[in-house]
């Protein structure tokens, strides 16, 4: 499987943007963390009621609108009318929800930046809706021309699998470590199909998981990526030591200039 176009030795992911400091998954948090030049920007998508694709990370509009209810039973209209930013802070009131369009028309403007997209509708709750939700992001995504610097991420195995097989190794799949986390009913070894996997910090309730997880992956061909609630600089230090290809950040400011020290980003 061909290699992302990485630009540094170690790269940092943007969570949900820039989520630190501004509402997660919204315009105004996608250009704050952009004007930083991270390698990629990772977000959420959910299919709506009315078939459109909306950028949100919870199942449920509830917790970073002012709305009530699952993004599924929401048209398009209806989560536009909702307010996503107050929530976050009095200067972001007015933000709206983004659709995946707005946003894959503002990174076609940035073209040196990777992108993790993460599928957030899944076989277990919605059947076949998370099948063509995944098929319309996949094709917006091959419209826009950013398949090639991008990963596809779900918590569903079953999602997974389907996506290996349906689009081979032209789309690659950013799955996680324990596999147990994406779910019943994989069939399949996730080390067989994953481009990269997250390795989460289950292993004895250690915050970063041994470097024997971080080397499994990797003799698979596998890249080992993190993520940490909390940027530290001794979570950071472990997981460089273990072999850790990528951070994703809730401060990439932070993580690009922990690394940039090491001499291990630009």
């Amino acid at each position: 499987m061909e290699k992302l176009p990485y630009r540094n030795p170690i790269s940092v992911a943007g969570h949900r943007g820039n989520a630190k400091y501004f509402p997660e998954n919204t315009m105004v948090s996608f250009r704050s963390a952009v004007a930083l030049h991270p390698d990629m920007i990772e977000l959420d998508v959910h299919g709506t009621k009315d078939g459109e694709l909306v950028v949100m990370h919870d199942h449920k509009v509830d917790r970073t609108t002012d709305g009530t209810g699952f993004l599924h039973d929401l048209t398009l209209a209806e989560i536009k009318s909702l307010d996503a930013g107050a929530w976050k802070g009095e200067e972001f009131r007015g933000e709206r929800v983004p659709t995946f369009e707005e946003f894959l028309s503002f990174m076609a403007q940035h073209p040196d930046i990777m992108l993790n997209v993460e599928l957030k509708d899944y076989p277990a709750m919605w059947g076949s809706f998370a099948y063509e939700s995944a098929e319309k992001t996949i094709a917006m995504m091959d419209r826009f021309g950013v398949t090639g610097r991008s990963v596809v991420n779900t918590w569903s195995g079953e999602l997974n699998e389907w996506i290996a097989e349906k689009y081979g190794g032209r789309v690659r799949i950013h799955a996680y470590h324990p596999q147990e986390l994406m779910g019943k009913g994989q069939r399949r070894f996730v080390y067989d199909y994953a481009y990269c996997v997250c390795l989460f910090s289950t292993w004895k309730g250690a915050e970063v998981v041994p470097k024997t997880m971080f080397d499994f992956a990797r003799a698979y061909g596998v890249e080992p990526w993190v993520f940490y609630p909390k940027d530290t600089p001794e979570a950071y230090d472990e997981s460089i030591a273990n072999g850790a290809v990528l951070f994703t950040s809730n401060d990439p400011a932070w993580a690009m200039e922990y690394l940039r020290q090491k001499g291990l980003h630009d």
